[in-house]
């Protein structure tokens, strides 16, 4: 499935930490916010029912989690780094599937180590939803 035309509205994501002085021995959590313009080229299974999972490729050591809220043409959602989830299941009525998430990120930052590439991808599956 093409996904080419889906863009990240922000030039980049910035994570602030989540607690300024962390206690010692805890967590140590940065978050950040980041709007992304999704457009699914679908064409090619118009008039099939489809599954189509949004996956978190698994990048180095630091664990990330990533949940967003959606605007109503996929499913809102979360996941972890290596993991995907469903965002859409049914029939696929036009050429492209298209949506505004909103995505909040939340990774550990005692294991960040200078600037991260979140890899996100979009999985069809052809079949019943």
């Amino acid at each position: 499935m093409d996904d080419t035309g889906t863009r990240v509205l922000e030039s980049s994501l910035r994570l602030r930490w989540v607690d300024p002085v962390p206690q010692p021995g805890s967590t140590q959590l940065m978050s950040g916010d980041v709007t992304v313009d999704v457009r699914l080229d679908v064409r090619r299974w118009k008039g099939q029912q489809v599954r189509i999972y949004k996956r978190l490729a698994s990048r180095g050591n630091t664990r990330v989690a990533v949940r967003w809220q959606s605007q109503g043409r996929l499913m809102p959602g979360q996941l972890l780094q290596g993991e995907r989830t469903l965002v859409f299941a049914g029939l696929v009525t036009s050429d492209e599937i298209r949506d505004v998430l909103r995505l909040a990120v939340v990774a550990d930052g005692s294991q960040l180590e200078g600037r991260q590439v979140l890899d996100f991808d979009f999985e069809l599956e052809v079949g019943s939803p």
